[in-house]
């Protein structure tokens, strides 16, 4: 069976998801066990989870959880947005890690942290596709950000401090990254709104761009009412405000015959 959609939607997922479960297999063999490839905010070290945090995930759980949405998202991505597509998942693999390092663990009793996991970069993918197709008004694209709403809609929570999350919802086994989260976000909207005038747009038909019916139109128009009744001819133009000035009509009958007597 063929594959019904550009193969470059089946390449980038399946890319994305060997870098994680590689680095994952390679983390159960002992790697990153004394040490942190992480994000450590502020410290020098730790610029270079930049690159690498989103390959290293806190056990099968953690990638499990990250492996279905990115997946899921990068398709989206790449089916609808195709080459705006790469630059977003690039750029924003890097100033999503930027920013986790410039304001991780500021907030108070914070203890610096090693960020690791692949969520920033989910968040960022449903963060572009669900503005994307807002910004683009597309009924298509709009669709798509519906269905990243009804799948992924309850990652709103995962922006915001544990602290300050129902208890239903907080990891009990380990604490997440919501500023990883909330970077992901947040760059994903603002590219979202870079890249508004590019890429796919919302299918213009000809006649939204005829402010006035030409000739043809409104010979056919006129030759259709003659065809009507008096009463429901008058009706039609009353109704789309075509009302004939009857005064001005009589006058101007009345001039042309008082003028050729």
């Amino acid at each position: 069976m063929k594959y019904p959609f550009p193969k470059n939607t089946l390449y980038v997922p399946i890319i994305l998801l060997f870098l994680i479960w590689i680095t994952f297999l390679f983390q159960n063999l002992g790697l990153g066990r004394f040490n942190c490839y992480g994000i450590v905010p502020r410290n020098g070290l730790g610029l270079r989870g930049i690159l690498l945090s989103p390959l290293f995930h806190g056990g099968w759980k953690h990638i499990i959880n990250n492996s279905i949405p990115l997946a899921v998202l990068s398709f989206f991505a790449v089916l609808f947005y195709q080459r705006t597509a790469y630059y977003v998942i690039a750029l924003g693999w890097i100033f999503s890690g930027l920013l986790v390092w410039l304001f991780g663990n500021l907030l108070p009793g914070d203890g610096i942290g090693c960020h690791i996991g692949a969520s920033g970069l989910v968040y960022l993918l449903a963060s572009y596709v669900f503005f994307s197709g807002i910004f683009k008004h597309s009924r298509n694209l709009i669709a798509v950000s519906l269905i990243v709403v009804f799948l992924y809609g309850s990652m709103i929570w995962g922006v915001f401090p544990e602290e300050f999350l129902p208890k239903f919802y907080r990891e009990d086994s380990s604490p997440i990254s919501w500023e990883g989260h909330l970077a992901g976000a947040v760059v994903g909207f603002i590219f979202a709104v870079i890249t508004r005038n590019h890429g796919p747009k919302r299918q213009i038909y000809s006649w939204e761009n005829q402010s006035e019916p030409d000739a043809r139109e409104k010979w056919l128009w006129e030759k259709y009412k003659e065809s009507l009744p008096e009463e429901e001819r008058k009706a039609i133009e009353e109704k789309y405000g075509e009302q004939r000035n009857e005064e001005s009509e009589d006058e101007d009958y009345w001039y042309r015959n008082d003028t050729f007597k």
